[in-house]
């Protein structure tokens, strides 16, 4: 595995650097197989120095090839009942990713408020929280909400049809939610007071997903159950 590097400082450019959710996207497997492939070192990624998983999508396509596959065609899906195209707002990109680490602390300590995870579950959920970020800072640079959302909704699915607790994922989205309310609404109000209206507007949304979304697992699991 490579030694972490900086995100800001090496020469491979920022958009060819995908967060673990992105490069799943990228790839067709879900984020859960991606992680530990990662962590199995049976895939190529990079860590910067805050020790989050990055990947170079010139490598995850060599990497595929040398395996005989290609990148799969782009998904057919069905349309957004609500619009997911949105005015870019890079001012709002640019304080989400500035402010990571912040919100990160922030929503890990008011979870950690209701019951401390153990130091591994603590780790994963610190990464799903970055990459959620992530995710968020792509959607509000590029005007498109769409892959934030349908992971949000992956992230509830998964969790429904595994049977855990909606407590977890429902959990850190509105913890999520709240920190970004905390640590941003200060520095993006005044004058931006519509970036904070667009921003909360979509972290409602996000949880508003993760909550159907581990609906619709958790109706996948009793269909599972009842033909079995």
């Amino acid at each position: 595995m490579r030694e972490p590097l900086d995100v800001q400082t090496q020469t491979t450019h920022p958009e060819d650097l995908l967060s673990v959710s992105a490069a799943a996207r990228l790839l067709g497997v879900s984020v859960s197989s991606l992680r530990a492939w990662a962590a199995a070192g049976q895939v190529p990624h990079r860590r910067t120095r805050g020790g989050h998983r990055r990947f170079e999508r010139a490598e995850l396509e060599r990497w595929l090839a040398a395996r005989g596959g290609e990148l799969p065609a782009a998904p057919t899906r069905p349309a957004e009942l609500v619009p997911t195209r949105v005015q870019p707002l890079p001012t709002v990109a640019e304080a989400l990713r500035g402010a990571a680490t912040g919100i990160v602390t922030e929503a890990e300590h008011q979870m950690d408020e209701r019951g401390a995870a153990s130091r591994r579950r603590a780790g994963a959920r610190r990464e799903r929280l970055h990459d959620a970020i992530t995710d968020l800072a792509d959607a509000f640079e590029g005007g498109d909400l769409g892959p934030c959302l349908r992971e949000a909704e992956w992230q509830g699915f998964r969790h429904g049809a595994a049977g855990v607790s909606a407590e977890q994922p429902l959990g850190e989205a509105l913890a999520l939610a709240r920190a970004v309310e905390c640590v941003l609404t200060p520095e993006l109000g005044g004058p931006s007071a519509g970036d904070v209206r667009s921003l909360r507007q979509t972290l409602d949304r996000s949880a508003y997903r993760v909550a159907t979304g581990y609906a619709a697992g958790l109706r996948s699991r009793r269909r599972v159950s009842d033909d079995g």
